[in-house]
């Protein structure tokens, strides 16, 4: 793989302005302009494919899925999002990016076949429409023995729920989301997600909330598919620290001890649930323990618990929502103990639930707050107003708001203690490019 340039950024940005000129605003529920633009481009996502949707956790449980058949022998393909530093990060082949070169010809295509079509013209896909369709051209061009494609939101009318040959569907914890968009009780967003269950083909469930496991069953019933739930499975014995995770496994094929270089105390259930998607497909795609190992020991997932230097710590995550900073401020309980003074540089975006986060990490660590925001992001809150929302919670010290981000790096390092950055997947972005080599993009 070649080193990222600048001239390599600036085409993929160029990828996102040509993709992005040719869509509608906002987000339309639907699958029929997506499926009206990729029945005039082909029908490229005619490839095998692992879907999987889901709250938190999916990105992953699907960087374990193509890292273990990757190490496996397939030639793979990797669809996620949001890219954190550029576009070419959301497509991976075989474990790499694709030149902007191959998605500038993709977007031009897919802007062509818009522009050439009479009720496309009209009725406009959206911009993750567009993507996507630019993705699966590639996906088709690069001919992957299997593609894992992640749901950009919910699941039943997302883009990405239009693979006729999905062999799996993946269903990682459910909570909270989007209920503006897929409904307020966790039923009606759990209904969402099931949505992307193929007729006649498995699924299984990560059964994160047990009192949705009669939803996921009846709907699988209710399409033929055969039905799996982590409750079948048992983890046990898991430790965290800053070299990994370490965690046994029970499942209906047996039990192992695992280990993942990925930190937290989450990734267990993510790397079961990855273990067990390839136990339920292994007629479909054989792979041997020693490819599982070798995929959980190799994975890569940027800015997820992502330990970027040392003396003091510095950790990136993308932490974002009540649920997310749950599972962030458990890590780090596990990490460093109850007593540890952190030092967190904090911001988000000004529609998220930042009151949420800053109860419960306040609550549960000594945290030393600093706030800041994304420069030029107008969604951004600013860090004056999170930081005095933040003085009505137990932080120690006065929180403080440093409005430019390097900046409020350079003075949490200045305290000697671990330093967290969490709060948008914006933030992480643009931080991690300046953190970490151009080269080590993943």
């Amino acid at each position: 793989m070649r080193e990222m340039r600048p001239s390599d950024i600036a085409l993929y940005e160029k990828v996102e302005k040509a993709l992005s000129d040719v869509s509608s605003d906002g987000w339309h529920p639907g699958l029929e302009r997506v499926s009206v633009l990729l029945e005039a481009l082909g029908t490229p996502q005619a490839f095998p494919a692992i879907h999987l949707a889901g709250t938190n956790g999916k990105g992953s449980t699907a960087a374990f899925l193509e890292s273990i058949y990757r190490a496996a022998g397939y030639k793979t393909a990797l669809y996620t999002s949001p890219h954190l530093i550029h576009l070419g990060e959301r497509l991976l082949v075989n474990g790499y990016p694709l030149p902007p070169e191959l998605w500038a010809e993709a977007s031009q295509k897919v802007a062509q076949t818009i522009l050439g079509h009479p009720w496309l013209s009209q009725h406009r896909p959206t911009y993750f429409e567009t993507l996507t369709a630019a993705a699966y051209l590639l996906v088709r061009d690069a001919k992957p023995d299997v593609a894992i494609i992640e749901t950009g939101m919910g699941g039943r009318l997302d883009a990405t729920n239009i693979l006729p040959d999905c062999r799996l569907a993946v269903i990682t914890p459910i909570d909270w989301d989007h209920m503006a968009f897929l409904g307020n009780t966790l039923s009606a967003i759990a209904s969402e997600k099931f949505g992307i269950i193929v007729p006649g083909r498995p699924a299984i469930f990560s059964d994160n909330h047990p009192e949705l496991a009669p939803e996921f069953r009846a709907c699988c019933a209710a399409k033929n598919s055969p039905a799996y739930t982590m409750d079948e499975c048992r983890i046990f014995d898991a430790e965290t620290s800053l070299d990994g995770c370490e965690f046994s496994l029970t499942t209906p094929c047996g039990t192992n001890r695992w280990f993942s270089r990925l930190l937290g105390t989450y990734q267990p259930e993510n790397a079961s649930l990855a273990l067990r998607a390839t136990e339920i497909l292994q007629k479909d795609f054989p792979v041997t323990e020693e490819a599982r190992r070798e995929g959980l020991r190799t994975v890569r997932w940027p800015g997820r618990l992502e330990v970027v230097s040392r003396d003091p710590d510095v950790i990136l995550d993308g932490a974002h929502n009540p649920h997310g900073m749950k599972a962030l401020t458990d890590s780090l309980l596990a990490l460093y103990g109850k007593d540890r003074l952190l030092t967190v540089v904090f911001t988000a975006m000004a529609d998220k639930d930042y009151a949420g986060e800053f109860s419960y990490m306040s609550s549960r660590l000594k945290i030393r707050l600093i706030c800041t925001r994304v420069p030029h992001n107008t969604r951004c809150e600013s860090a004056q107003v999170l930081a005095q929302k933040a003085t009505g919670y137990p932080f120690i010290d006065v929180p403080l708001a440093v409005e430019d981000p390097v900046a409020a790096l350079e003075k949490a390092r200045g305290f000697s203690d671990p330093v967290i950055l969490c709060g948008s997947l914006y933030f992480i972005g643009s931080m991690r490019s300046r953190l970490v080599s151009s080269d080590e993009w993943r």
